[in-house]
């Protein structure tokens, strides 16, 4: 007969192996941003785009642009002028329990004012 196993108990094993739940939650944020990055490279490659190519339409050089396909930059900054150089554009939606307020990464930089400072939260 089958032994089965408890899955809080395999995950018990499993973190505490790894080096503690730190750890773990590390190497599963390097892991999305590596899964997130390759599907970015993939696009690139459908659009018969290189590297230096991507770097030249971004102001960065080829390096910069392998360390944002490895997932070591990915900061919204970074990533809005990757996709900006393939064509596209990063959107982010504000979501209030269902009601969707769509928002681009140029309206977030444009709700600053002219010394960077972001304008101060509307009171309830």
């Amino acid at each position: 007969m089958a032994k089965y196993h408890k899955w809080s108990d395999i995950r018990a094993e499993y973190i505490e192996q790894a080096g503690g739940e730190a750890v773990v939650k590390e190497k599963t944020k390097r892991l999305k941003a590596w899964a997130h990055a390759y599907l970015l490279v993939e696009k690139r490659k459908n659009f018969g785009l290189t590297q230096a190519d991507v770097g030249r339409r971004m102001g960065v050089s080829k390096a910069r642009v392998s360390q944002i396909e490895r997932g070591e930059v990915s900061t919204v900054g970074v990533l809005s002028r990757y996709v900006a150089a393939l064509g596209g554009r990063i959107r982010v939606i504000a979501d209030f329990e269902g009601e969707e307020v769509p928002l681009t990464f140029l309206d977030m930089l444009l709700a600053c004012d002219e010394d960077g400072e972001k304008p101060e939260p509307h009171a309830a």
